[in-house]
């Protein structure tokens, strides 16, 4: 008997962790983005974020962001780089608004703000050369898209359980 309900809490002890597990999903926009002057632009704006549902609601916000990369950098790490807000239902298009400053000291700096729905605009600086900037705001036609990235753990997790009930029943063919 107790050897049955050591078995069990086992296998709720392993149950845990993977509940509690952090998730990491790629996003992009896709489409048309209207410049201040002209036409619209066909632009692909990507990244990812891990988040982790703290309060098990099935909707992430600001405190629940474990990671933010957009343009090579994790906004939620990176010195310059600032969250201002962040909110995901699954199923619906991510919302937040992100922003990164630069400034050598020197002659260089640069800027980049991303506010999903809204506005995307960044400039880079250089005594050497003439600004280089660019800025529009989300047009109608934009195109969202969230995918999850497999997690190896969920693997591992799945053939360490096959192998335990495998184990217990050749275990139990044997006596």
């Amino acid at each position: 008997m107790i050897r049955h309900f050591l078995c069990a809490a086992a296998t709720t002890l392993c149950l845990v962790p993977a509940h509690a597990a952090v998730k990491t999903y790629d996003w992009s926009f896709t489409g048309g983005f209207l410049e201040y002057y002209g036409a619209p632009k066909k632009a692909t704006l990507q990244g990812s974020f891990i988040v982790n549902d703290l309060d098990a609601n099935g909707k992430f916000d600001t405190s629940e962001l474990v990671s933010l990369e957009y343009s090579f950098k994790d906004y939620v790490k990176c010195s310059g780089c600032m969250i201002d807000s962040f909110a995901w239902i699954p199923g619906q298009a991510p919302e937040f608004s992100i922003h990164y400053s630069y400034h050598d000291g020197g002659d260089f700096s640069m800027n980049e703000m991303l506010h999903t729905g809204v506005r995307y605009s960044f400039s880079v600086r250089s005594g050497l050369n003439e600004p280089y900037y660019g800025s529009g705001y989300w047009t109608p036609d934009v195109k969202w898209s969230v995918s999850a990235v497999p997690e190896p753990q969920t693997w591992l997790m799945l053939g360490a359980g096959l192998f335990a009930i495998g184990s217990v029943a050749r275990r139990r063919k044997a006596s």
